[in-house]
């Protein structure tokens, strides 16, 4: 061997000597099997995983310096006979570890059982609780909409106008508390009146535990929540406790929680659980923001795609721990989500959606177009519960006189309210709607009406809104014939987002969001000076009037012209 082949060799040497490995096998630690395919990983990195392989075997390289935390766990799967919490173990450049993995109860808790506050969750964290707070999710068993709409027991004038259960038969529950208390309807599914809650867990809404033990969500989204798509797991260990818990970290080693890891929780459908559904009955459509996402340019794979999660908890802005406790792994941004659930609000209205303005003179007619671009929701303008409507209003006024509208659109009937005529009453001017209106018979009996609330609905009357990516377009025209000298036409546009109809917010006698925000939104306004060609009256020419010989002469041919039809007559 040349000095040559020797330097070669001890440079593979040396590489092989540098290149940090830990090895190991994960096993059951109830019978010690190997677990195969469990997902192995130095704690906080990203990027995919290491798998075991059937022996339970698995092999990390580029190990940083010191000591690191390995931890290993399946991906939970209610299909399988046997799951696992996250395991872990201490290692280093070199190291040979042995990670066991405590099986997960095949049993759940038989109900009534108490899952416990959210406070519970917030001592080891308080930022995520404290966002939560200032979420809609928070509090949603006593929202105080939802319950006038209800019960009427909500606010003060809650009792007005439409309630559900002063109209439905006695038994019917409206499956109100299936989302918006799920961790009591999930004990008894669809028979929990949502004015007859009484667990804690419960008058906290959608809490921490409410979406953290949510095990699986399968691919029925049109059913409602745990009636059809959602695996809710409470598993019974013998010393109950609420700490058995699911997530989108497959490296959540703190042994209290008891972690199992379901990548679903990074998943659209994780959130069409409570956001996709129609009426059991009539399959009428109550929320469809899952299917309007599943069709949008955010749902296709690549460099643009976005899940609701990407939009709606979006990453932290700097690395941190997830844990309020002293001593807890610093995890990357990516790894640390909002956890206020922000949804539609002055500022991200705006971002998502575009207004653009045009107008022109034709003639006698001023036209304008106006285009509403949904450029940046994941999902339809407006989208959600039926109740969210958004309005168009187009203006037109020469020296602060409003033009007399001479085509297009007209803002519909549900932008007023029944008993009033203010300045928020808008159906009937220049403009259009965007909402879904249901229709339906009040508990199945009566007349059809419309709007009615999906637990009513039978069908949809008009469909309006805007998918994600599209435009609308739409023409108003407005006579400009008594326009004779040259002006200056001043055209506007508001674009309004409502989060309930006006009738409803009318008769209830809303003034604020059960948050305390506003009801109604300016998501955008344009206006625009255009110049008028003024259209000058036709001309008119004197007639000289006839003299008296010519009326004399005008009257004697008509007395002779009646003296010889009278003759022609009576031969």
């Amino acid at each position: 061997m040349n000095r040559f082949q020797i330097a070669a060799l001890g440079a593979v040497l040396l590489a092989a000597q540098a290149e940090a490995v830990i090895t190991g096998q994960v096993v059951d630690a109830t019978d010690l099997q190997p677990v195969a395919d469990a997902r192995v990983r130095i704690q906080t990195t990203t990027g995919d995983p290491v798998l075991t392989d059937a022996s339970g075997q698995f092999v990390i390289t580029d190990v940083p310096a010191g000591s690191v935390v390995v931890t290993a766990v399946p991906t939970y799967d209610s299909s399988r006979a046997i799951n696992y919490i996250t395991g872990a173990a201490s290692a280093a450049d070199g190291d040979d570890v042995f990670i066991t993995l405590q099986r997960m109860p095949a049993n759940d808790l038989p109900p009534p059982y108490e899952p416990g506050s959210s406070f519970t969750c917030s001592a080891c964290h308080a930022d995520q609780h404290s966002e939560w707070q200032d979420s809609n999710h928070s509090n949603a068993g006593v929202n105080e909409w939802v319950l006038d709409l209800y019960s009427g027991t909500g606010t003060p004038g809650g009792s007005a106008g439409y309630v559900f259960r002063d109209t439905h038969d006695p038994g019917d529950t409206g499956f109100c508390a299936t989302c918006h208390a799920p961790l009591e309807d999930a004990q008894n599914p669809g028979n929990v009146f949502l004015d007859e809650i009484g667990l804690i867990g419960a008058f906290d809404g959608v809490t921490c535990l409410a979406c953290h033990q949510m095990a699986e969500v399968n691919e029925n989204v049109s059913a409602l929540h745990h009636l059809g798509n959602t695996l809710y797991r409470f598993p019974d260990d013998g010393s109950f406790t609420p700490f058995w818990v699911w997530g989108p970290l497959d490296d959540v080693s703190f042994s209290t929680m008891r972690a199992s890891y379901q990548p679903q929780f990074k998943e659209s459908r994780f959130c069409a659980s409570c956001h996709e559904y129609n009426n059991p009955d009539t399959g009428a459509p109550g929320q469809n923001t899952y299917t309007e996402w599943l069709a949008s340019p955010f749902a296709v794979e690549g460099p643009d795609f976005q899940a609701c999660q990407d939009c709606h908890m979006p990453a932290a802005s700097e690395p941190g721990p997830i844990s309020s406790l002293g001593g807890q792994p610093v995890r990357p941004p990516e790894q640390r989500r909002s956890h206020r659930f922000t949804g539609a609000t002055p500022t991200t209205l705006s971002d998502a959606i575009e207004l653009d303005l045009q107008a022109i003179q034709q003639g006698e007619e001023l036209v304008v177009t106006a285009n509403v671009t949904n450029a940046g929701a994941g999902h339809h303008f407006p989208t959600g519960i039926s109740i969210r409507n958004a309005l168009l209003v187009i203006e037109a006024r020469i020296d602060g006189n409003p033009l007399t509208q001479s085509g297009g659109d007209v803002v519909p009937f549900y932008g007023s309210a029944t008993s009033t005529d203010g300045p928020d009453d808008l159906a009937g001017l220049p403009g259009k709607g965007f909402a879904r209106v249901l229709e339906g018979r009040i508990n199945g009996e009566g007349p059809t009406v419309r709007p009615v609330l999906f637990i009513d609905a039978e069908g949809v009357s008009s469909d309006t809104r805007i998918p994600s990516g599209q435009t609308d377009s739409s023409v108003y025209r407005f006579d400009l014939s008594g326009i004779t000298e040259n002006t200056n036409a001043e055209v506007s546009a508001r674009l309004i987002y409502r989060r309930a109809w006006r009738d409803t917010v009318v008769t209830k006698g809303w003034t604020t969001t059960p948050t305390g925000g506003p009801i109604e939104i300016e998501v955008d306004n344009q206006a625009l000076s255009l110049p008028i060609a003024g259209i000058p009256p036709l001309p008119t020419f004197p007639v000289p009037g006839p003299g008296l010989g010519a009326l004399l002469a005008l009257a004697l041919g008509l007395l002779l012209m009646g003296f010889g039809l009278g003759r022609r007559a009576t031969r």
